[in-house]
């Protein structure tokens, strides 16, 4: 294993005293709870979303130690809802890392790990951290990597906007369907300023040259204009709508903010500019970022048109979807780059600083 990754306070970057039950500042003295093997390097709310969704995270947990991840994790299936195991075992899942040059040396950070359906599979290469929101989630992760034998994994409890990190000291920064998440812990902040923060929090801990892969869902989704809900919100047409009139719609029907925003295409690479980054590549991740079958470049029009030609299958088009097939034939690939259902980023941080940064 690499060097150890090195921790500091999210409330003032101080250095961290750890301790069997705690983690405490040396600056501000803030102190962090060490919940079965777990450090709570949290703050903000606890209001996130939670993809283990359990009533009793004690009882859940200690079904994992007793019956293991993976038939504890089958056993709270839900009916109609996405599948736990499936997800956290996908072997496709981390197709795009063919996109970058990774060996053993690297140390990676996944930010909204979930299951580890993502860092897990990593951590079988080189040393992962994966941080989540929700303890139990994070609980889960750190006794699926202890049972799974990843030496070269460490679980973390910590909110994206404030990483309880030391900067400079990652290879890769990893966010899978999590930074539309981001601002439901911050009601009370505009939810892009949020992701905003977020971003620049994992440009902070990336090495200079460092790269970042941000998978996300397009708020211009083909789909969503013929009907189909959008899939955080399970709301029509909200993510079409401008972002005042969104917001009404939500507080109206939901009774809340509308937090989970998705972006358009154009609207991500700005948002990832502001952050710092630089040479940014778009891709179209299909079927879907969890279930990964292709990596498609959406800067390259013949490469676009083939893959709809040679690849998709109307088959694979159901319901309210199923008159998107025939659009995607139909459209120039250029425009059917801007209505992907799945958007993937590569990016990196410059070796050189920028001044005023």
């Amino acid at each position: 294993m690499g060097a150890p990754f090195i921790y500091v306070c999210p409330s003032c970057k101080g250095s961290l005293r750890k301790g069997a039950d705690y983690w405490s500042c040396s600056v501000c003295g803030k102190q962090f709870e060490v919940r079965r093997g777990v450090p709570m390097l949290d703050i903000g709310s606890n209001a996130a979303f939670g993809f283990i969704g359990t009533d009793d995270p004690d009882r859940f947990l200690d079904e994992v130690e007793e019956k293991g991840w993976r038939t504890t994790l089958r056993g709270i299936q839900k009916p109609n809802s996405p599948n736990k195991l499936q997800e956290a075992i996908a072997p496709n899942r981390i197709a795009w890392k063919y996109l970058l040059e990774m060996d053993s040396s690297w140390k990676v950070l996944d930010i909204g790990a979930g299951t580890g359906g993502v860092a897990c599979q990593i951590a079988k290469e080189c040393s992962v951290v994966a941080l989540d929101k929700l303890w139990v989630d994070v609980a889960f992760l750190h006794l699926r990597a202890q049972q799974d034998g990843l030496s070269q994994f460490e679980a973390v409890m910590a909110d994206a906007v404030s990483l309880p990190f030391e900067s400079a000291q990652y290879d890769l920064a990893i966010m899978i369907g999590s930074l539309e998440w981001v601002p439901t812990s911050w009601p009370d902040r505009a939810p892009r300023e949020v992701q905003l923060q977020a971003l620049r929090e994992a440009w902070r801990i990336l090495k200079p040259g460092g790269h970042f892969f941000l998978g996300i869902e397009n708020r211009s989704y083909l789909g969503y204009f013929l009907d189909v809900p959008e899939q955080h919100t399970n709301m029509r047409y909200i993510s079409l709508m401008e972002r005042d009139e969104a917001e009404i719609f939500s507080q109206d029907l939901r009774g809340k903010p509308y937090l989970e925003l998705t972006h358009s295409k154009e609207e991500c690479i700005e948002l990832l500019k502001e952050a710092g980054f630089e040479e940014i590549q778009a891709f179209w991740l299909y079927p879907n970022y969890r279930f990964l079958n292709y990596v498609i470049p959406l800067d390259k029009p013949s490469i676009v048109r083939s893959f709809i030609e040679d690849h998709l299958d109307p088959r694979d088009f159901c319901g309210a979807e199923s008159s998107l097939y025939r659009f995607y034939r139909f459209f120039d690939p250029m425009v059917v780059s801007h209505h992907v259902g799945h958007f993937g980023f590569l990016t990196h941080r410059p070796n050189k600083q920028r001044r005023g940064r």
